[in-house]
């Protein structure tokens, strides 16, 4: 099995991350630390044969990073998490006791948020993972965060037209299920997320992914379809939110009032919807 951490403003995680997955003890996994960062931290990392750090391009987000990872990765099985999500301290002994074996490509996990947070690492965590706390069912799943999930590697180079642009989840996910292959969702399998993002960091980080994300639609759109979503892109922002609003409702555990954690919420998905829109129209230019 390969680990792939994918680091973006995170570094000082990497210390802690590294002592809950203690490579030391697992010397037949491969622990990739993939990052676009000059930061003097990276230098801190094991000295080790089965910890590499894979360097990016600074401006390499997330799913590049990923990306970046997967194709650097020698195991059969790729770990995928961030360096903003601290995994438990059985998480890897966890990982190696899926076999992943017939129709089954990925098993995903929960992500909790770490106590005390500041109101901005609550909006964040609301925003991105509201969907995959432990109160969710296990079993067959349609989503998976890939910040916490194990894949079988073939399955994701098989489709290189996606992973050329990095690798965005959702896209896989709806591959993979058209393909009759299916994926599990198991709760007792959890990180911590840790954000290290400040607000301006946040908000430059949601509009870029908004226009990566909309130009990784878009390329498996035809031009009708792109412009539609082009021309209902004032309602990115209500669909989304709302979304976010039932999920969080659901789980009974979020106080949703209109307070500051929503005015940041709005403002973080505003951001990402505005980039959304950017990225559907860049690739409309691209096709003119």
């Amino acid at each position: 099995m390969t680990v792939i951490v994918a680091e973006e403003m995170a570094s000082a995680n990497l210390p802690d991350i590294i002592i809950h997955l203690q490579p030391e003890k697992y010397p037949c996994v491969e622990f990739l630390i993939c990052s676009g960062n000059d930061d003097t931290l990276l230098n801190d990392m094991p000295d080790s044969q089965n910890v590499r750090i894979i360097r990016a391009q600074s401006d390499s987000r997330i799913p590049m990073l990923w990306r970046d990872g997967i194709r650097a990765a020698q195991a059969d099985k790729v770990a995928l998490t961030t360096a903003h999500c601290v995994p438990s301290q059985t998480w890897i002994k966890q990982l190696l006791a899926y076999p992943l074996e017939g129709d089954q490509v990925a098993v995903g996990g929960a992500i909790e948020n770490v106590e005390n947070d500041t109101t901005i690492g609550r909006v964040i965590y609301l925003l991105r993972y509201v969907r995959y706390t432990r109160s969710r069912p296990g079993g067959r799943a349609d989503d998976l965060a890939a910040d916490n999930a194990l894949y079988r590697k073939a399955d994701i180079l098989a489709h290189e037209d996606l992973l050329e642009i990095g690798f965005w989840e959702p896209s896989f996910h709806e591959r993979f299920l058209a393909e009759g292959k299916h994926m599990t969702f198991d709760n007792d399998l959890v990180v911590v997320h840790r954000n290290c993002y400040s607000t301006r960091q946040f908000i430059h980080q949601r509009f870029s992914h908004g226009i990566e994300f909309g130009m990784a639609r878009a390329k498996v759109m035809n031009a009708p379809k792109r412009l539609m979503m082009i021309a209902l892109s004032p309602l990115i922002p209500v669909v989304f939110t709302r979304k976010i609003m039932a999920t969080a409702r659901r789980d009974k555990q979020f106080n949703l009032g209109l307070n500051r954690d929503m005015f940041w919420l709005l403002v973080f998905v505003l951001a990402w919807s505005i980039g959304e829109t950017v990225g559907y129209a860049k690739k409309q230019e691209t096709q003119s």
